[in-house]
């Protein structure tokens, strides 16, 4: 079933446009005591096979040298690891939301130009919501975000799900139409 929302200004055009806004909705709903943001964030991809863009290949080193140097290094911290599915995360590790945010931006446009953006499936941002974790997934696909909240292994917690979309809106997020995009995704590592 699927529900529509009215989400604001149309679809960004860039992944720039989209994922800027997730530092203001942060701010703005942790200062009304709505969210709690984390500190984890993650990039998650498809691995090409081997040989086939050594940027990806050797991305930890690479990304070291990144998000550590020059004048807008963020200097968060980070690690790959692949998942149970065969895909990669760069899981990402900061204490100030903005660097964690820009760091993820970081992530997935040196992606995106050294490799293929057609790899890029999502960004996850942890958060906690209504006292449970809660996730902000950015699909590079469509250029949207919707919210994950999980429930145990394989359930979700739906009203919250809407609940906590609504409040990313109103916040200038542009969030998924169609709640048949908003694809769980089981087993986030942080």
């Amino acid at each position: 079933m699927a529900f529509l929302f009215k989400r604001g200004p149309s679809t960004p055009k860039t992944d720039w446009d989209a994922i800027s806004t997730v530092v203001t909705a942060e701010a703005q709903l942790q200062a009304a005591g709505e969210i709690l943001p984390g500190r984890r964030a993650g990039v998650l991809f498809r691995p090409p096979e081997p040989g086939r863009y050594p940027f990806v290949d050797g991305l930890e080193g690479r990304l070291r040298g990144i998000l550590n140097e020059g004048p807008g290094a963020t200097k968060t911290a980070h690690h790959v690891e692949e998942d149970a599915h065969g895909t990669r995360w760069v899981i990402l590790d900061d204490g100030n939301f903005e660097d964690l945010t820009n760091s993820v931006y970081t992530v997935g446009n040196a992606i995106t130009h050294e490799a293929d953006a057609n790899l890029l499936i999502a960004a996850v941002w942890g958060t906690h919501y209504a006292g449970s974790a809660a996730y902000w997934l950015y699909t590079y696909q469509r250029r949207t975000f919707y919210p994950f909240i999980p429930r145990g292994t394989e359930e979700r917690d739906h009203p919250n799900e809407l609940a906590l979309s609504r409040l990313m809106g109103r916040q200038g997020m542009a969030i998924e139409r169609s709640t048949e995009h908003w694809y769980p995704l089981w087993g986030i590592p942080f």
